[in-house]
Formats: structure tokens, C-alpha cells, sequence
């Protein structure tokens, strides 16, 4: 029989679930960033303007530049992956 004292090993969904509970604390803390900063503020970007609470158009401009250093990643891990299949060969 086996020791009840010991513990299951990790899976999947335990690291899951342990990601949540700091992704969650980070959401909370965005969302306390953005409902004290709701002051209005003009936002240009080349032909485009409007006007938005400061805390919301910071954190659209964190996700759409989150947005592109992904793109440029990917772009390079394509780059690398095609290098080493065309190595193996």
C-alpha cells in the first residue's frame, strides 16, 4: 500500500490553477490602476484622435505593444524552426 503522507505528483491543471491566483492579483491591481486613473485625456495617433480615461488608453497601449513584441517573436520562431528543419535534412 502506498504512504498517505506522500503527495500526488503535479500535473497540468495544479500549475494551472497555481497560475490563476497570480493572474488574478495582477488583474486586480490593473483594475484599481485604471478606476483611479478615469480622468479624460486627448489621444492622437497619426490621423486618428479621441478621448479616453488616461487609465484605459495606458492600458491599451501596454496590450497593443504586449500585441507586437508577440508578433515579432513568433515571426523569429517560424524563422528558427524552418533553420533547424532545413538543417536536419
Amino acid at each position: 500500500m502506498s504512504n498517505p503522507e506522500q503527495l500526488p505528483p503535479p500535473h497540468r491543471t495544479g500549475r494551472a490553477w497555481a497560475a490563476l491566483v497570480p493572474a488574478g492579483l495582477v488583474l486586480v491591481v490593473v483594475l484599481v490602476f485604471v478606476l483611479q486613473n478615469l480622468k479624460r485625456t486627448k489621444v492622437r495617433f497619426l490621423w486618428l484622435d479621441g478621448s479616453f480615461p488616461l487609465g484605459v488608453a495606458l492600458l491599451l497601449s501596454a496590450v497593443l505593444g504586449g500585441l507586437l513584441v508577440a508578433l515579432v517573436a513568433s515571426v523569429r520562431l517560424l524563422q528558427v524552426r524552418r533553420t533547424a528543419r532545413r538543417g536536419r535534412r
